[in-house]
């Protein structure tokens, strides 16, 4: 395999965009049904803007990690079989079951992805380019990409644990994928709907909101993506009262307007320096 396949990016960047484009579509439609907070016009144009950028960039990092292990010759050294255990004559039940595998696979994932997230806030190298995306303050479905470098992390504290795991049935990665996709832009998007009583399994937008907060009291909450389930094993989850509705961005720092600085968000010295002097700590 060539080391840059310009095919393979190309059709990774077309059909990541379509699932986002799909996704947040739904959930925006779900923001102006159902509407806790109204935002601009020009904040969607934008968010539109960065997913592209963000895409493209990591159809790029994506490529080079897959051709990476290929090379590496990088292999599992743990195999899961769902078909031993969730499996059924019935077409309509295996397909439940590959739903429920999905599920199981999206939340040992999220396990990685939590630690990562932990992270990310507390070293600041990594939070520097994490707080691209703590800065939005018109957070909705599709105003919610993070910064350009967010797969380079994904890839190494997420991705490479993972692929020492090998999922034996093939629809399990797809589903598992699927749903953390979707889930990235529910859990992001301005609307009253909520999980119910599922959110003490799944996370929604109400759960994550509070991880986005300016407020001090929910600083350090809510780490998951997919599953509220390690905030809760690891006593980081916050459970918002019914009418709570936080604020959400850092508070000394504007969301990146222009291409430019959502780039440069990390490195604008002068940004952090305005920052550390408004807020004395550091926000997030």
């Amino acid at each position: 395999m060539h080391v840059l396949d310009v095919n393979q990016m190309a059709q990774f960047f077309v059909s990541s965009f379509k699932l986002v484009a799909i996704f947040a579509t739904v959930c925006v439609a779900l923001e102006l049904i159902f509407p806790a907070y109204r935002y601009s016009f020009a904040s969607y144009v934008r968010g539109v803007r960065n997913w592209i950028i963000r895409i493209g960039c990591g159809a790029l990092i994506w490529h080079v990690y897959t051709a990476s292990l290929e090379r590496l010759g990088v292999k599992p050294l743990l195999t899961v079989n769902f078909g031993t255990f969730l499996h059924s004559d019935n077409a309509i039940v295996n397909v439940g079951f590959a739903v429920l595998s999905g599920v199981l696979v999206a939340i040992v994932g999220d396990f990685f992805r939590y630690w990562m997230h932990r992270a990310q806030h507390a070293v600041p190298f990594l939070w520097r380019m994490h707080a691209t995306h703590h800065s939005i303050r018109e957070l909705t479905a599709w105003n919610c990409a993070h910064h350009v470098s967010e797969p380079l992390i994904d890839a190494v504290f997420v991705a490479v644990p993972l692929a020492l795991i090998h999922f034996e049935s093939g629809a399990v990665p797809t589903v598992a994928l699927t749903l953390i996709a979707f889930q990235v832009h529910l859990t992001h998007s301005s609307t009253r709907i909520n999980l119910g009583l599922l959110r003490y399994i799944v996370s929604d937008g109400k759960f994550h909101r509070i991880h986005h907060s300016m407020e001090v009291r929910h600083r350090g909450r809510n780490f998951g993506t997919f599953t509220t389930l390690w905030d809760t094993i690891f006593r980081t989850a916050y459970w918002p009262k019914k009418s709570e509705w936080a604020e959400v961005g850092l508070r000394n720092q504007p969301e990146p307007l222009t291409v430019r600085d959502y780039f440069m968000f990390p490195f604008d010295q002068r940004r952090w320096c305005r920052a550390k002097v408004g807020s004395g700590v550091r926000e997030g």
